[in-house]
């Protein structure tokens, strides 16, 4: 999202023209009617006052990028705060004073320099160094657990009718949609039989939950509870899909029923486990102590708190609570 008025036309449309940036700009909010005429084909164009909330919930927005002189100290303080509870990236120009947040570092697009003002771990290099780490490992996971992966496969289709691995669609980084692996632990129509199941939900939020649920097979019960199920996840870690350790993956139709303050937890990759997987009985656990588990763990993130998360999940396995 880039904010830019009719002085700094010319930044706006050397950004677009830059390929190796890496940038896709999809609103663009000015008052200017130069800058509305110059990209009414180009982009989604909205006036400057026009609500980011809003934009931000229903779109994937990376970073907002300031292209101008000046701005109202009032707005510069909303669009802050805006920042923060989504967990987006602020770029600013050297010459705008803002107060409040941190300067992380700068960042060159092109010519033109911004001060980078972040709001979550993701663009740190140690985070960048955990993506690289966690991709290899479930890399090498996947190749030295192939025999157990292939006597999983075999005992599924056995015993019962189905395909061996379950596919859904979850939101991920940013409101991005991507297809989860699963081993299959639940009867071939489960998602069919979900709909008649609802009044015996078990969660207090969007998400559904039941602990006994009568979809879920004999072996399935074995895989959930040794969170052998979960293995290939590894292969969307390996696409750059997931992350090892990060916030689980929600539906889409619940991520529509989040509230704002939730929605900052998708401001990273997901993950296969994370703190809410390592709490005792999790399935009691409240919807909204999960979201703020989530949250923390986003505002929170530091290297030794994945090492904790992680042995934590090996000793849930090995004591078949699961994951």
């Amino acid at each position: 999202m880039v904010i830019v008025d009719e002085m700094n036309l010319h930044m706006l449309e050397k950004i677009m023209h830059m390929e190796k940036s890496g940038i896709q700009i999809i609103y663009i909010l000015t008052d200017s009617v130069a800058v509305r005429a110059r990209f009414k084909f180009r982009s989604r164009i909205y006036p400057v006052q026009a609500n980011i909330r809003s934009l931000l919930r229903h779109d994937i927005v990376d970073e907002i990028i300031c292209c101008v002189s000046s701005l109202p100290e009032k707005y510069i303080s909303e669009i802050k705060e805006v920042c923060r509870q989504f967990g987006v990236s602020l770029l600013v120009p050297p010459n705008i004073e803002l107060s409040g947040l941190a300067i992380e570092r700068t960042r060159f697009i092109g010519n033109f320099s911004f001060h980078v003002l972040e709001t979550s771990p993701r663009k740190r290099d140690i985070f960048v160094l955990k993506t690289f780490v966690e991709m290899a490992f479930a890399s090498m996971a996947l190749f030295v657990l192939s025999p157990l992966l292939l006597l999983i496969a075999l005992t599924i289709k056995s015993t019962s009718a189905g395909p061996v691995i379950f596919r859904q669609q979850r939101v991920g980084l940013r409101g991005r949609k991507f297809y989860i692996y699963k081993f299959r632990t639940m009867n071939a129509d489960a998602e069919r039989m979900k709909s008649a199941l609802k009044e015996y939900n078990e969660s207090d939020g969007p998400a559904f939950k039941i602990k006994n649920d009568p979809r879920v097979t004999a072996f399935g019960r074995i895989l959930r509870k040794t969170g052998l199920d979960e293995i290939p996840q590894f292969y969307n870690v390996v696409k750059g899909e997931m992350s090892l350790i990060g916030p689980r993956p929600m539906l889409p139709n619940e991520v529509s029923e989040q509230q704002e303050w939730q929605l900052k937890r998708m401001c990273i990759k997901p993950g296969i486990t994370c703190t809410w997987q390592i709490q005792h009985d999790r399935n009691k656990v409240s919807f909204e102590k999960w979201m703020r588990l989530d949250r923390d763990y986003v505002e929170n993130w530091s290297v030794g708190t994945d090492l904790r998360i992680f042995f934590s999940t090996i000793k849930s396995i090995f004591v078949a609570r699961g994951i």
